[in-house]
């Protein structure tokens, strides 16, 4: 018996010793690296070629960063100037996985779960996770949990992206407005908080659905998951990101902009367009309305080792909180569209998530098992009627095709 099993053992590590040989042997030569540079080159020109064809004039270019086992590469195509993986851009959305991180890796510290309610005390402590006050009365408070935040299934009226429905009977001076362009309409620097953004809610008594019932994208859910880091570390959002993710990580061109007159975007950055077909640029922003959701300013090498780094366990969460937790998917009665704890699931693609503020529209992906990691982002929005999802989808193709060049 000692001795099936030594032979059993001997067989295993030979075969291991075949298998890392057979890996290494799969790495490109210098000549195939340059050939899958200029493949992926070819294929953006193409892109933006094609895509100026139809909208003549539009100033936008298409980057991606793709990095996997066998070598990293940057092309851009289009843009005014010329930008690198270090360029800088407003990430948007894509700040939703970092503050996903950050609320896990409090869970993973035992300083705060998942499955409590906003009305919960935080562990350890006397304090509630959300300010018992009137700003954050929202509808349902004591049936929200922190989970379901972070799926988008807590059924959390979206502030920022959706107007105050003029069938409130609360007398609001902003009903029928979208709140956000109101108070900036008045002055153009204010500093949003996210006592405001959720007092507006609270104000107007506004939900989408009963908690757990349904699945809506809410930037204003992501709002409250950013005061709860707050309560639950005792420090600003910006703080916590950077100390606990940026530094750990190397992040060392990231950054959490919060104050309203905080507009411009670090050096070397990229420029931010508007066409409709007329050109407006918008790289300057008052981004202090989306902390938390949709502030972050990044660049694609930053972002590239974040994610790669983040998915397979190598960064500040534990590889069981990374997928025991972030990457699990509900099972509900309706489509989430694949959404987990801040972070989506694409077919042949992995792990990640899409983001869009004003000028830029960016995707951030990771495959963990084929380590595929791509980062593509276009610096315009398309505001002709009925071009702006054809373009995201632009992305998508992009994304995708990149995958099957470097694989």
């Amino acid at each position: 018996m000692k001795k099936t099993v030594v032979r059993v053992f001997y067989i295993f590590f030979v075969s291991l010793a075949i298998l890392s040989c057979a890996k290494k042997s799969t790495y490109y030569t210098d000549a195939t690296n340059a050939q899958v540079q200029s493949s992926l080159q070819s294929m953006v020109d193409k892109m933006v070629a094609d895509y100026r064809s139809e909208f003549p004039g539009f100033p936008g270019g298409l980057a991606l960063k793709v990095s996997s086992k066998n070598g990293s590469y940057f092309v851009s195509s289009g843009f005014s100037e010329a930008i690198t993986d270090q360029s800088h851009f407003r990430i948007a959305s894509l700040t939703k996985v970092f503050t996903s991180t950050s609320i896990i890796l409090l869970a993973q510290e035992g300083r705060l779960n998942l499955d409590a309610k906003l009305c919960d005390t935080i562990p350890g402590t006397s304090m509630t996770y959300v300010p018992m006050d009137a700003n954050y009365n929202i509808p349902f408070r004591d049936q929200i949990t922190i989970r379901l935040l972070l799926e988008h299934n807590a059924g959390v009226f979206d502030v920022s992206n959706a107007l105050i429905p003029d069938t409130i009977t609360v007398p609001v001076p902003y009903k029928g407005q979208w709140y956000i362009g109101y108070i900036q309409d008045q002055d153009p620097k204010h500093t949003f908080t996210f006592d405001e953004l959720v007092g507006v809610v609270s104000t107007c008594r506004l939900y989408l659905f009963p908690p757990g019932q349904g699945h809506h994208y809410s930037n204003t859910g992501y709002s409250i998951l950013g005061k709860i880091i707050e309560r639950v570390s005792g420090m600003s959002y910006p703080q916590f990101i950077k100390e606990n993710i940026f530094k750990p990580m190397g992040l060392n061109s990231s950054f959490a902009p919060y104050r309203g007159d905080d507009q411009l975007i670090p050096a070397p950055f990229v420029r931010g367009f508007r066409y409709s077909p007329a050109v407006a640029e918008c790289t300057e922003s008052n981004i202090s309305a989306n902390l938390a959701e949709g502030n972050l300013i990044s660049n694609a090498s930053d972002l590239s080792h974040f994610m790669r780094s983040l998915i397979r366990g190598e960064g500040v969460l534990r590889p069981v909180w990374v997928n025991d937790f972030m990457l699990v998917i509900p099972k509900t009665s309706f489509d989430n569209l694949n959404y987990a704890l801040g972070i989506t699931y694409a077919q042949n693609l992995g792990w990640g998530h899409t983001g869009s503020h004003e000028g830029f529209y960016t995707r951030m992906v990771t495959d963990p098992v084929n380590d595929i990691t791509i980062v593509a982002f276009v610096n315009s929005w398309n505001e002709v009627p009925g071009a702006e999802v054809p373009l995201v989808m632009k992305i998508e193709d992009a994304c995708y095709k990149a995958r099957y060049i470097v694989q």
